[in-house]
């Protein structure tokens, strides 16, 4: 990485990101539950192959990132794992307090990380994976240019989210699950960006559309 990080501070017009603090775990941790039905479905944990693990240049460090809004109120949370300094690449995690979800502030606090991540921290791809339900979030990274890479299926055992998906209003979300006897899987993205691509777009380059 050309620059240390968490060194700066980014400001945007309504957002400001800065070095995540011991005492904004304890914040987080009071932030209401989400309403959305099927939240406690977006972070099953991923399957990682052997040879991801036994191949990978990780260096094991993560990093995080605060975003308060105007009134200093800790609003999200950006991070970077699976740190690759070889390539050099990460793997994005993103979360945004339940109050503040819907309004841009998610998309506008990854914007002035991504001019953040691709120039002055120097890395030159970006991955993530998100669920496919979580049809916001993936609308959100397809407006920044993300593309699709490759589908995953991930065990929800018997989450009780998953009893919703017999009622009307949630049949189109069918196709993001699989449901067997004994077991429910819910399908995952994989997305990336890179630094060409991002740059292209600020010169006036066009959305990438996902699946």
């Amino acid at each position: 990485m050309v620059e240390d990080v968490g060194t700066r501070v980014l400001h945007g017009p309504r957002v400001k990101l800065r070095q995540w603090q011991r005492s904004d775990t304890l914040a987080q941790e009071r932030w209401p539950r989400y309403n959305e039905p099927f939240s406690s479905l977006w972070n099953l944990p991923r399957a990682i192959s052997v040879d991801e693990v036994t191949g990978h240049t990780w260096n094991g460090q993560r990093y995080a990132w605060a975003i308060e809004d105007s009134q200093r109120r800790l609003i999200g949370r950006i991070s970077l794992r699976e740190v690759d300094e070889r390539e050099p690449s990460a793997r994005l995690g993103i979360s945004l307090a339940q109050p503040y979800v819907g309004q841009g502030l998610g998309t506008e606090a990854l914007r002035i990380f991504l001019d953040y991540y691709f120039g002055p921290l120097g890395f030159a791809r970006m991955r993530l994976d998100v669920a496919a339900v979580n049809q916001r979030a993936v609308r959100c990274y397809e407006r920044l240019g993300f593309r699709y890479l490759a589908s995953e299926w991930r065990s929800a055992g018997h989450d009780p989210a998953l009893r919703l998906l017999d009622d009307p209003p949630y049949r189109d979300l069918l196709p993001f699950f699989q449901r067997g006897r004994f077991d429910t899987q819910v399908e995952f993205y994989e997305m990336e960006l890179t630094r060409a691509e991002w740059r292209g777009r600020a010169v006036g380059g066009g959305p990438v559309t996902g699946p």
